[in-house]
Order: structure tokens, then sequence, then C-alpha cells
């Protein structure tokens, strides 16, 4: 009987680790189809659309200052004055030169075509000389042909020389008249120039072309983004006066890692952030670096952001998603589908009772849904209670399912 007992023990031990282990119940719930905006992340920085530093023209002293930092300006605006009294008299003294040239010549204003020389005074008197000497040789030699001996050879050679002489003098009154005109169209140039260091006294923003042959856009309004001089200070030829920035738009360059090179494009949509204002601002790539840098591997776009209201400011440090595609029917499952240990994550469903387990990689995360990259896809009914309990093959007992899932907007995602 001693011996009998220790065999009954082991008897019933074993019969208890045989027993199969209790089956665990799970709720199941549907997986989701959603729409995924693929994105870049990049960072970079603000530019104004064109910077530039505005210098004096002119050399003289600053009596006035119409704007300063901050201030919004169009084009050809006033934004300093200097002195201009001398370069008023300068152009005073070439325009009386001017008047007083035209005025031998009997004109006013400098002909915008070759000057009609036989209406110059000095030129139509000549002529007339010229007239009056050629009648009397031609008279001359008409009585000295009818009547012999009523004019002597003499006399007829003197009214030659007479017509000779008067014809060298037009002669002569038309070259003065044509290089008074030369000295006159001088004097011009040198007013004009006198106009232009005139206007140049007052200091103006740039005017931008219509059209260049690189396709920029013409600015329309500048900020001051920096005031180098002050009243009364004496400034010469090329001293920096203002430091101007078109801001609207205002442009985003970033470095886009290489390996998205095939994926970005001009004329993608770019969401623009910046530390001081919480939502993104919209955007567009206008250009892309044909070169790679060869320290950081990376690219540059550039990116026309509207800026309107001014709120974006040159140089600061912006952040920016590029979206690159939209990915449909992307599979997103329950967050408490999803079971991780050790760094792996899973999903379980269900077939004939028995636990199915699926190793996947996960992406973007929209409310209560994740998504999945690999592993599982398609519509499908994933264990979203006790899934931490369960081991591939386990026998299930399914409970009811979950509510339907609301209906879940396009969601972007960060490569």
């Amino acid at each position: 009987m001693v011996l009998a007992i220790p065999g009954c023990r082991k008897k019933e031990h074993s019969a208890r680790q045989s027993k199969p282990a209790a089956p665990i119940a799970v709720v199941l719930q549907p997986t989701t189809l959603l729409d995924v905006q693929r994105t870049v992340e990049v960072v970079g920085t603000l530019y104004g659309d064109e910077e530039a530093v505005i210098s004096a023209k002119v050399p003289g002293r600053v009596t006035q200052i119409f704007k300063d930092v901050g201030d919004r300006i169009n084009a050809n605006e006033p934004l300093a004055q200097i002195d201009k009294r001398d370069y008023e008299l300068a152009r005073n003294e070439q325009e009386m030169a001017v008047r007083e040239t035209l005025s031998k010549l009997g004109i006013t204003a400098i002909p915008q075509k070759d000057l009609d020389l036989p209406k110059v005074p000095t030129v139509h008197r000549a002529k007339l000389q010229v007239d009056s000497a050629k009648a009397k040789l031609d008279r001359a030699r008409q009585v000295m042909g009818a009547k012999n001996g009523a004019i002597s050879e003499q006399e007829l050679a003197d009214l030659q020389t007479a017509y000779d002489v008067a014809q060298s003098s037009h002669d002569v009154e038309t070259m003065n008249a044509q290089s008074t005109l030369s000295a006159a169209r001088s004097k011009q140039s040198l007013l004009d120039i006198a106009d232009q260091r005139l206007a140049d006294s007052t200091v103006r923003a740039p005017v931008p072309s219509a059209a260049t042959s690189a396709g920029t856009r013409p600015v329309g309004r500048y900020a001051v983004a920096a005031r180098l001089v002050s009243v009364r200070e004496y400034v010469k030829e090329g001293t920096p006066l203002f430091k101007l920035v078109a801001d609207d738009p205002i442009k985003y360059r970033g470095a886009v890692p290489e390996r998205f090179m095939a994926d970005v494009r001009t004329g993608q949509q770019v969401s623009v952030s910046v530390y001081a204002y919480p939502k993104p601002f919209a955007g567009v790539i206008s250009r892309i670096s044909p070169q790679v840098d060869f320290a950081s591997r990376a690219f540059q776009i550039e990116v026309l952001v509207p800026n309107g209201e001014g709120k974006l400011q040159a140089g600061s440090f912006a952040t920016g998603l590029v979206q690159t595609a939209l990915q449909k029917q992307v599979t997103f499952v329950p967050l408490e589908a999803i079971v991780s240990f050790a760094g792996v994550q899973k999903v379980f469903t269900v077939k004939d009772d028995r636990a199915v387990e699926h190793t996947i990689e996960t992406g973007v995360r929209q409310g209560e849904h994740l998504e999945i990259v690999r592993g599982f896809s398609g519509v499908q009914k994933v264990v979203t209670s006790n899934a931490a309990k369960l081991a591939d093959g386990a026998t299930v007992i399914t409970g009811e399912f979950a509510p339907p899932v609301a209906k879940i907007d396009p969601v972007s995602k960060s490569d």
C-alpha cells in the first residue's frame, strides 16, 4: 500500500497537465481603409523675395529721413533727401548754357530730327547774299553780251569774286549752324546729367521693370529692414543708406535628403511652420536645385509662400512638409489591436476559433487608429480585447463586435 500511493499521485498530476487550456474571450473589430497624403519633412530658413541695399548715388548731407525700420513702402517712394541746393544750381547753369546756344540758331528747343538749316537766321542771311551776288553777276553778263564794252572785264571779275565770296560765306554759316546745333545737343546732355543728379538727391525705393529675362515677378512693395544713416550726416557716393526686403511672397529654402529626389517636383504644395504661429502657412515649390550638397547629401528647394499680412519674417527658422503623393486605400487598425513586446508589434485575427498572429510595422496615427505599413492589409477583423494574452494558435471565443467606426478624414504621413 505504501508503494501504491506515490504511483496514484503521479497519475493525477499527469491528468491535470494534459487538460486543455480554457478558451480566451476576445472582441473583433474591422479594419479601415483610408487615403494617406505622403509628405517629406524638411528644415530651412525664410528669405525675402528680393533684398536690396540702397546706396547714395550722389554725395551730400542728409537733410530728411522719410522712412524707418518696419515701414512698408511702394516702389519709387522717397526714403531720404540729400541736400539738393548745389545740384539745383548746377542744373540751372546747364540750362542757361543750352538756351544761349539755341539762341544763336534762333530756336528755343533742340529739334527731334535734323535742323531745317535754311530757316536759321545766319544761314538765311548768307543765302540772300548769295542770291543777290548771283543776280548781279547774271545781269552783268547779259549787259556785256548785249553791249560790248558797256562793262569792263575787271568789273565782271569783281562781281564773280563777290558771288564766290557770298557762296563761301553761305557754306561757312551752314557749317557753323550745324556745329552750334551739335554744341547745343552736347550741352543738353550735360543738362540731362544735371537733372539726373538732382533727381538722385532724393533717395527712392527701386522701381521694378514690368518683366525680366529671368522671369521674376515685379516687386510691388518693400519693407525697411535697416536704416543705416542719420539726418545731417554727410554721405559719399555709394554709401549704404537703407536695407530693403520684399517679403510678399516670402521664400522658404530647405534641404531635402537626396533619397526623396524622385518624389519632389515643382508645383507641389508645402506646409511651412514657424515657432511663432501654431497654424502652418501654405506654399508652392517654385525651384529645385539641380545639385546635391556633398557634405549634407541633400538638395535645396525654394518655396513661395504668400505673406500679405506680413506675419512671416525673413531670416526665421522654419520647417516644411512637402506633399509628395496621395496613397489610396491604406489599412488602419484600432489602437487596441496592437500588441507590442520587445520592439515587435503584432495584431491577431481569428480563423476557426484560433488566434492567427501577424507581425507588422506601423505608420501614422489618426485618432484611435494606426496605419499598417507592412505585414497586414485589407479589410479584416482584428482582435481588440485580450490581445496581449494571445499566442499564435490559441483557442478563442469571439464576443460581439464593437459598434461601427465613425468615418475618418484622409490623413498625412511624413516619410
